[in-house]
């Protein structure tokens, strides 16, 4: 039973943020922001995909060490790229950045996550790696594209995919489950996108990057 409750502790955690819904006005506050909305996202997900699929074994898998072993990597892993979604997108919608200043943005935002996590389940090699790639991809990303209001969902795709891929649950059977898992996940990423516009002032974010 301790198991679990630590795992649904950290979720509990994550929910924390509804509490103090203030403006984001700072890269700093806007980094804790993405964290917070990226883990939410991943352990609901995560967590969501693995109830349905197991049914009534769900709880037992958390005294499986075998499989408790195999989840706690996979989720941090997944927060990594719902993090990689959601700074990616963050910085896009900001209004008059240039490419160079977007892509410093969003490694900000992605090192202050990696920096943040709560656990340790990844070494430190594989975070740097993380960090590394992410930061030579920065460069190349179209931003236009990513900010886009009718590419909403599209710009969440890889994080979708990845809870797919990461979910220790057998192969043969997530051929059956990509439509609605997919789903679920633009679902989630939704609220998030509400939330970010309607706490995002760009004016002040814009003004502490000066």
């Amino acid at each position: 039973m301790g198991k679990i409750r630590d795992y649904f502790s950290a979720i509990g955690k994550s929910f924390l943020f509804w509490r103090t819904p203030s403006p984001l006005t700072d890269a700093d506050a806007l980094a804790e922001f993405c964290l917070q909305r990226a883990s939410y996202v991943a352990q609901t997900a995560l967590y969501g995909y693995l109830r349905t699929r197991s049914g009534l074994q769900y709880f037992n898998l958390f005294t499986d060490k075998k499989f408790t072993a195999v989840l706690k990597p996979a989720r941090t892993r997944l927060v990594l790229v719902c993090l990689d979604d959601l700074v990616v997108y963050t910085a896009a919608i900001l209004p008059e950045l240039s490419a160079q200043r977007r892509a410093a943005l969003a490694t900000h935002l992605f090192v202050h996550g990696i920096a943040g996590l709560p656990d340790e389940a990844l070494s430190q090699e594989e975070l740097l790696g993380a960090q590394s790639e992410f930061e030579g991809r920065s460069h190349l990303i179209d931003w236009a594209a990513r900010a886009a209001p009718d590419k909403g969902i599209a710009a969440f795709r890889k994080s979708a995919k990845a809870l797919i891929e990461l979910a220790p649950i057998v192969h043969e059977l997530k051929k059956y489950d990509d439509e609605i898992v997919t789903n679920s996940m633009h679902f989630k990423w939704h609220d998030v996108r509400l939330q970010l516009r309607e706490r995002l002032d760009a004016h002040a974010l814009l003004a502490s990057l000066t």
